[in-house]
């Protein structure tokens, strides 16, 4: 089923059926040649291979990859995961199987980067976590942010996602820094989706963006045009994804999952919604007590998260919905595999070059412009996650 304008080269699929059992069995016989390859061991390389295999079921929730989204010849099952096959694909599963070799899943190599580049937005989101943040003016000149992307780079990072503030309000930068980190890193942005027009995806492709995390707070166009505080931002989440479509970037759209949109009616309407758009992905995030929402209490009851869980399951089990988007909940990873974040598989840099445990997680432990990054994130696992009781540092997720 193609998704996007079939003039496109690297137009968006959905891959299941024999298909996607077909690229399942290719990929895994890669990551087995390079669990063989860094253990010069068939034995330990079964072992390896099939300890990966055993967290992804335990911690996903479903036994089988059923689907896949296609762009530019590669195959995702993922938004944080790069494109098989590729060089990042490997980089990011040796990593992996280090963490098997050395028997600590918590002591391995990151993945990713959330990278805030601006402290500027032209929108006033009722939940936006950097809200303490924004302002006018930039504090990271673009020499600094490359320079922060070179420290980036040593750690070894397979994945990284540039946000805000909005980081489309910084647009030359943003392909620098796109254009910097390839080919070593696949580079996402997060974003509002405002203003991205037809030019700035185009460009974007051609600085080598591999996805965009577009924010859709509401399937219906006032809910989320109230919930964003602009009576267009409906319609530029649309535009952005057609443009992007066209472009050959992947989309993943993003949902703050609030006490009133969680229903069986809106999760469905949702999901129907971003497959007749084009979207490769889905994310659903819940509410968290920081940023603007820091004094409110928003955290949701066990029968809205039994409802989001029942839901992201149901996703992948059910035949209705096998070409639409792939859907990701986090809240469930974590439940099932602790805080992934707090350097473990990622962490946060705001706007600033303060280095975090993750963007919902404040709590400075060093600065990207002046410290050493491998001392903070050694004291990031140490910290760990200060903030959700449902995390914890057992275990890790692929």
């Amino acid at each position: 089923m193609n998704l996007a304008s079939s003039s496109c080269s690297g137009s968006v699929q959905i891959i299941n059926g024999f298909k996607a059992k077909i690229i399942s069995l290719r990929l895994f016989m890669n990551i087995f040649s390079l669990a063989l390859a860094q253990s010069n061991n068939p034995f330990k390389a079964i072992r390896y291979f099939n300890e990966i295999a055993k967290r992804r079921r335990k911690y996903q929730g479903y036994d089988k990859i059923s689907r896949y989204v296609k762009c530019n010849g590669k195959y995702y099952w993922a938004d944080q995961i790069p494109g098989w096959p590729s060089k990042n694909f490997d980089n990011f599963f040796i990593g992996e199987l280090m963490r098997c070799k050395s028997g600590n899943s918590i002591q391995g190599q990151m993945n990713t980067i959330i990278f805030s580049i601006t402290s500027r937005c032209g929108l006033q989101c009722r939940h936006c976590f950097e809200w303490d943040n924004l302002d006018d003016k930039e504090h990271l000149s673009i020499e600094a942010l490359l320079e922060i992307l070179e420290k980036v780079r040593t750690l070894g990072i397979t994945h990284i996602q540039f946000g805000g503030g909005e980081p489309l309000a910084r647009f030359n930068d943003l392909l620098s820094l796109i254009e910097n980190a390839k080919p070593g890193m696949d580079c996402w942005i997060l974003t509002s989706g405002f203003g991205l027009t037809s030019d700035k995806a185009f460009r974007l492709k051609e600085a080598g963006l591999t996805g965009a995390s577009i924010s859709l707070d509401h399937w219906e166009e006032n809910a989320h045009n109230e919930f964003r505080n602009n009576e267009k931002s409906f319609y530029w989440v649309k535009e952005a994804i057609k443009n992007c479509n066209k472009a050959g970037i992947i989309v993943s759209l993003s949902v703050c999952s609030t006490r009133e949109f969680v229903t069986p009616e809106n999760l469905r309407r949702y999901l129907d919604l971003a497959k007749e758009w084009g979207a490769g992905f889905i994310r659903i995030l819940e509410p968290r007590k920081t940023g603007r929402f820091k004094n409110e209490d928003v955290k949701l009851n066990e029968a809205a998260i039994k409802l989001l869980i029942d839901f992201y399951l149901e996703s992948y089990r059910e035949i209705k919905y096998r070409d639409h988007p792939i859907v990701m909940y986090p809240g469930y990873d974590q439940r099932q595999a602790g805080c992934l974040g707090a350097g473990n598989r990622f962490m946060y840099i705001d706007s600033k070059g303060d280095i975090h445990a993750c963007p919902f997680c404040h709590g400075s432990v060093g600065n990207a412009t002046e410290d050493d990054l491998e001392e903070a994130v050694s004291k990031l696992k140490r910290i760990g996650c200060k903030e959700y009781v449902f995390c914890s540092k057992d275990q890790a997720l692929i």
